[in-house]
């Protein structure tokens, strides 16, 4: 984590210094490179490589790029929402929503009447 942090400090007095040389190219180039250091920095946490903007978009954690959400404008009748998977999808509702099915409850605990 702090090799991280001292290459994001490097960059950011790189690209402060070439930004204010008066270069346009140099901060623009500056800027092109904190941002793939941002880019890298999301996909190293586990996110995507840019920001998934709106319903209609989803981040795939395993690419690591962002995808059409299905489910962003409702599914329709007879369909819902599965969303255990790297990426949210519509299904039929005859297919189960989870993976793990509930255990039947426990027979009925037998009362006895209180003697005396």
């Amino acid at each position: 984590m702090r090799r991280i942090a001292l290459v994001v400090l490097a960059v950011a007095l790189t690209s402060c210094e070439l930004a204010c040389s008066g270069s346009k190219a140099a901060g623009a180039a500056a800027l092109v490179a904190w941002g793939m250091i941002g880019s890298a920095v999301s996909r190293s946490q586990g996110g995507c490589f840019a920001i998934c903007e709106g319903v209609g978009q989803v981040c795939n954690t395993e690419t690591g790029f962002c995808e059409n959400n299905p489910c962003g404008a409702g599914c329709g009748d007879g369909r819902h929402c599965d969303v255990w998977g790297p990426v949210p999808r519509c299904v039929n509702d005859s297919i189960p929503a989870d993976l793990v099915q509930a255990p039947p409850p426990p027979p009925p605990l037998p009362i006895s009447t209180p003697t005396q």
